[in-house]
């Protein structure tokens, strides 16, 4: 039995069946577990030794009143079509950087029985570290994730060894790192293969100022220090 076979078995002991009364005429379930598949093939990234990387978080939006008739169920749903995603990737041999999630959510400008599905790679936080007493901090533009700066060195980069995990391609495994002694950070390059910018300009070395932007890949983190 195949995967999406398996999923639409789960399915139909979900509350009774409300699932097809809900669907009925609109947005099939397996439709959107395809279009998650799809989706999850259609932004591989190649990671040393042959691995393959796909995104962790998944964004179904559907049509306002396709929402609000899912209302209900959005939970258990949810958890099943994360679930099928998990077993997708375990049969494709693909890994992700963390925990798989899908979240439905209203496309406002979606017509009844249309939907779309997107994507995305959360940054981790590996290890203990520390707060900072005055509250140093690395921001990501992108997805919003607080990065607590310890003091002594914090590496930044795309390798397990980092102590921020950051799974884009154009970071190198060990890329850059931030020294913060209190009163002060630095930041320095470790030799990556694409440069470390900040605030548009390439470094091997840069004290940061509060509201600092350090480029890496197509990561780009703000340096934060409370005065």
């Amino acid at each position: 039995m195949g995967v999406l076979q398996r999923f639409e078995r789960r399915l139909e002991g979900l509350v009774e069946g409300a699932f097809a009364h809900v669907f009925k005429g609109v947005v099939e379930p397996v439709e959107v577990a395809s279009a998650l598949q799809r989706e999850a093939g259609d932004h591989k990234a190649i990671l040393g030794q042959g691995r393959i990387m796909v995104p962790n978080r998944y964004v179904v939006e559907l049509a306002p009143m396709d929402h609000e008739r899912l209302a209900t169920y959005a939970e258990p749903l949810a958890k099943e079509l994360a679930t099928m995603v998990g077993e997708h990737l375990k049969e494709m041999g693909w890994t992700t950087f963390g925990t798989i999630r899908v979240e439905l959510e209203q496309g406002a400008d979606l017509r009844t029985g249309v939907f779309r599905v997107s994507s995305s790679v959360d940054a981790i936080q590996t290890g203990s570290i520390p707060t900072a007493p005055t509250g140093a901090r690395l921001v990501d533009d992108r997805s919003g994730r607080d990065f607590a700066l310890r003091h002594g060195t914090t590496v930044l980069g795309r390798g397990d060894e980092a102590d921020i995990r950051l799974p884009d391609t154009g970071i190198s495994r060990r890329h850059a790192q931030v020294y913060y002694d209190g009163d002060r950070a630095i930041v320095n390059d470790l030799g990556s293969t694409n440069g470390t910018l900040v605030n548009g300009q390439q470094i091997s070395e840069q004290v940061l100022r509060s509201e600092d932007r350090i480029q890496m890949g197509g990561v780009v983190l703000a340096f934060r220090a409370d005065t």
